[in-house]
């Protein structure tokens, strides 16, 4: 019986020891410890700052691997003839009659269907013209300031202010159109293309989501000494939509874009 005793006591004790050796064998936890780990969380938080910003970087659109030789890259305007007019077989007749380029008329059906969608039907107001009817507007405008006592001369160039020549007018491409939304027609039918459209919900969500259908705002604000014609909130031109999302996102005109293309190309050649 002693002898029992003797050896649970025995056992007792080894015990004891395993268990004080265990608590004090354990990783310390301490402020070193801390430091480690709260640096992990550091360097955790840099990596997802890191990847948030590469996200932010590649969401910015960048330059489109174009020539400035591309179709949808054509260039009219004051400073810039065409070079021919459109053979009649490439336009496309809509539902109003009026006519567009046959390559642009999927992507224009596109935005005016998501144009209605999100609340703002479109009103199609000009569209393709041939550069006799451009003469007829042009002229009819010279006509009513000459009535008014104006000489010839002072009404050719009072008329080029708000609308271009003859063969230097963007519509002849086919490209472009001017568009207003159902709203605005119907409350300022005297007026409809007024720079006052660009500052309603309609006119801000064209200048905003065009660009995804390959449209831009082809004569947007302070840009008049690149383009040589004023603010037009209502005239979109097609031009493709990588073109359209880098040129939007980068404040450009599309002559600013071209001048950018063109010393790219260069720098190829050379």
């Amino acid at each position: 019986m002693k002898v029992l005793k003797i050896s649970f006591a025995s056992i007792l004790a080894i015990f004891v020891v395993y268990r004080i050796n265990l608590f004090v064998t354990q990783p310390y936890q301490g402020a070193q410890a801390k430091d480690v780990t709260q640096q992990a969380k550091v360097n955790g938080d840099k990596t997802k700052s890191a990847q948030v910003s590469n996200e932010e970087k590649t969401s910015t659109p960048s330059l489109p691997a174009v020539k400035t030789t591309d179709w949808s890259l054509v260039l009219v305007g004051p400073e810039h003839k065409l070079a021919a007019e459109v053979p009649a077989s490439e336009l496309i007749t809509l539902e109003n009659g009026m006519l567009l380029h046959q390559k642009i008329i999927d992507a224009y059906q596109e935005l005016t269907q998501a144009a209605e969608q999100a609340g703002f039907p479109l009103v199609l107001i000009s569209a393709y013209r041939s550069i006799s009817y451009q003469e007829e507007i042009f002229q009819g405008y010279v006509n009513d300031l000459t009535s008014q006592g104006v000489s010839e001369a002072e009404a050719i160039e009072q008329v080029k202010e708000t609308s271009t020549e003859p063969g230097y007018s963007e519509h002849h491409t086919g490209l472009a159109f001017d568009v207003i939304d159902q709203n605005w027609n119907n409350n300022y039918t005297d007026q409809p293309l007024s720079t006052k459209f660009g500052e309603t919900a309609g006119g801000q969500w064209l200048a905003e989501h065009a660009r995804e259908y390959g449209f831009i705002l082809r004569y947007p604000k302070e840009k008049e000494s690149m383009t040589k014609i004023t603010y037009e909130p209502w005239h979109f031109r097609y031009v493709g939509v990588g073109n359209a999302k880098y040129i939007e996102e980068h404040h450009l005109t599309l002559e600013e874009y071209l001048q950018q293309l063109k010393e790219i190309e260069k720098v190829g050649i050379e």
